[in-house]
């Protein structure tokens, strides 16, 4: 732990639970309780905290690439700890203040952590939510589409544009 973060009462969770078995998962659930309450605070919107967590990793945001810290948790842990005490004064950006994004742009995102941000966003919309997806060719376009269906999600279109995909997706609808 770094000497900034010593003083940070997340950090010193962290350091005291990073053997624990779901280790991953609870700093996952942390981040996603800390960006929910960054947009009620910053936007008067309250959100669950799975369609927060979704909202901020669609944003993109480049001074918190929450998507990336996702990918390996606990490689980021001081990250994540750094930036869930700084948005607890830190000002919620104009993109978070809008509605949720239509376009999820996961150019750049190799597979299969492209498949796991698109479920982790679709997780946090509501139910026929429809919603672009830019994929680059190849491993992404070919293995995302299959895994969202595989979920139960509707691929309502797929195109080419450029040197990317557009892949049109509606959030699949629970029965009761």
């Amino acid at each position: 732990m770094t000497d900034s973060l010593q003083n940070n009462p997340i950090a010193r969770w962290i350091a005291a639970n990073e053997k624990m078995a779901n280790f991953a998962e609870n700093l996952q659930k942390l981040l996603a309780f800390a960006c929910s309450d960054w947009i009620r605070r910053g936007s008067g919107i309250v959100l669950s905290p799975e369609a927060s967590l979704a909202k901020v990793v669609a944003a993109r945001l480049e001074s918190f690439p929450v998507g990336d810290w996702l990918d390996s948790p606990k490689e980021n842990s001081d990250k994540i700890a750094d930036f869930c005490e700084k948005i607890k004064v830190l000002e919620l950006p104009e993109s978070l203040r809008q509605e949720f994004p239509q376009v999820l742009d996961l150019r750049g995102v190799v597979c299969p952590r492209n498949a796991a941000r698109s479920r982790l966003v679709l997780a946090g919309l509501p139910e026929g939510f429809r919603i672009d997806i830019l994929l680059d060719e190849g491993s992404p376009i070919e293995n995302v589409p299959q895994a969202l269906v595989a979920d139960g999600h509707f691929v309502e279109n797929r195109h080419k544009k450029g040197d990317f995909w557009v892949l049109t997706v509606v959030k699949r609808q629970i029965s009761v």
